[in-house]
């Protein structure tokens, strides 16, 4: 086979809210792992979210959640790795935010922690069977937690989150990664559990090298994911950041990229 690895995104890549992969393309991936490929899904979602749409296909493999700041098996449910950003820098960066006046969002251990509603929390709320849970004090609840935290999330408007975006970027250089899962979320992630390091997990864990390493994403928080070592490519109507970065890029979402890709490299 071309790719003995192939790491997608979910959402605007592999699926759609409301937790939808179509049908031929879970037939593709079957295929492929039926032949030896490897499958992992890398999202930004919680981990039980994730689990949940990879066991209603049946899909097997490893998934990782948080933008990759946790790894488990979905067939065994044991967690390989857990990471995060640490608790004096996820109080500083929950208060530049509330700073900001945008609505912040704690996900940790499968839990979402919120002080205000918004659309995000709204469709979580549908989706984690009571494990989104109201704090007054976002900072409060952090401290006395006393864990690392998986992900900061902020649900706003696009152009606050564009504006924010590249402020705390040039601010935290690099110590933290800002990021969009859309535009009018940003996300904050420990850049040693972003999804590009998670592919070099992934890289070790099966033992395949990087030129055997297929990965596809569409939006900004896939950038360390489309940008390594490996093949990357950006979904056709995929944002254009990431564009300019991929090494390809493939059909529109409409268009199932996925199974476009494991036709195009004959791993079917």
């Amino acid at each position: 086979m071309k790719y003995d690895l192939m790491v997608s995104d979910f959402d605007g890549t592999l699926g759609t809210v409301p937790d939808v992969i179509d049908d031929e393309t879970v037939d593709a991936i079957k295929k492929y792992t039926g032949r030896g490929g490897k499958f992992a899904i890398v999202t930004g979602r919680v981990n039980s979210s994730i689990m949940a749409i990879c066991r209603k296909y049946n899909l097997d493999g490893i998934v990782i959640s948080y933008q990759g700041s946790m790894i488990k098996d979905v067939k065994t449910d044991e967690t390989l790795f857990v990471g995060g950003i640490g608790i004096d820098d996820a109080i500083e960066i929950v208060k530049k935010f509330q700073q900001e006046k945008v609505k912040v969002i704690i996900e940790v251990d499968d839990m979402l922690i919120y002080n205000e509603p918004s659309d995000y929390i709204e469709v979580y709320k549908k989706r984690l069977n009571g494990n989104v849970i109201y704090k007054k004090d976002l900072c409060a609840f952090i401290k006395e937690y006393g864990k690392i935290i998986q992900k900061i999330n902020v649900n706003c408007t696009a152009e606050q989150s564009k504006t924010l975006t590249d402020k705390l970027n040039a601010e935290y250089k690099g110590k933290i990664i800002f990021n969009n899962g859309s535009p009018y979320i940003i996300e904050a992630i420990n850049p040693s559990c972003s999804k590009g390091q998670a592919v070099r997990y992934l890289s070790r864990y099966y033992n395949i090298p990087y030129d055997k390493i297929i990965a596809v994403g569409d939006s900004t928080n896939d950038i360390e994911l489309i940008n390594g070592e490996w093949h990357g490519v950006c979904v056709g109507d995929g944002r254009e950041e990431l564009k300019k970065i991929a090494d390809e890029i493939t059909v529109p979402y409409k268009d199932k990229p996925i199974k476009t890709l494991l036709e195009k490299y004959q791993m079917i």
